[in-house]
């Protein structure tokens, strides 16, 4: 909301000068460019084969889980352990679980930085496509259409302002048609 609070009072402070009128104001949204370029497929595809390599392993240690309690509730149905057994059996069970836990933790924490790896370069090629196209037809500003905090931090825009296309252009992508951005 600090953000968005920012960006109005900025653009009336703008829009209050004669300045404003000088201005060349410009907007575009690095998502829909990333979902155009060639590079989001292989990102898509490298991201899932990680992910998938991670729930396997998260798998493999839920069914050992899952076979030791068994193995264990059987036992205390039957009433074959010893108490210092099944203590032993519990505290095991207890090992195992929090164990699960924590690579699950893990698991979610590597795969945001793997994404985050992965898309960090792209993300620096938009960057600089944008800042190229802002210098090479004398843009003032080029703000987002992009959400920030569950509110969208443009609020409004001509059409005529979009440079998303020229970006996805300049990088190799398919532009999209105007109404879809």
């Amino acid at each position: 909301m600090k953000k968005l609070f920012t960006f109005v009072a900025f653009a009336v402070v703008l829009m209050s000068g004669q300045a404003f009128a000088q201005l060349k104001v410009g907007y575009t949204n690095a998502d829909v460019i990333l979902s155009q370029l060639p590079e989001a497929k292989t990102i898509e595809a490298e991201l899932k084969a990680y992910n998938a390599q991670l729930s396997k392993e998260l798998e493999t240690k839920q069914a050992e889980f899952e076979k030791k309690y068994k193995e264990y509730a059987e036992g205390v149905q039957k009433g074959t352990f010893t108490p210092v057994i099944r203590e032993a059996k519990e505290k095991e069970l207890q090992s195992l679980q929090q164990n699960l836990q924590e690579f699950q933790q893990k698991a979610q924490a590597d795969s945001q930085k793997k994404q985050q790896d992965l898309l960090a370069p792209v993300f620096d090629k938009i960057q600089k496509a944008i800042d190229d196209i802002a210098k090479a037809e004398n843009f003032d500003f080029i703000f987002s259409t992009d959400v920030a905090g569950g509110a969208p931090i443009l609020l409004f825009a001509k059409e005529e302002h979009n440079i998303t296309n020229k970006v996805i252009t300049k990088l190799g992508g398919t532009p999209i048609p105007t109404d879809k951005k």
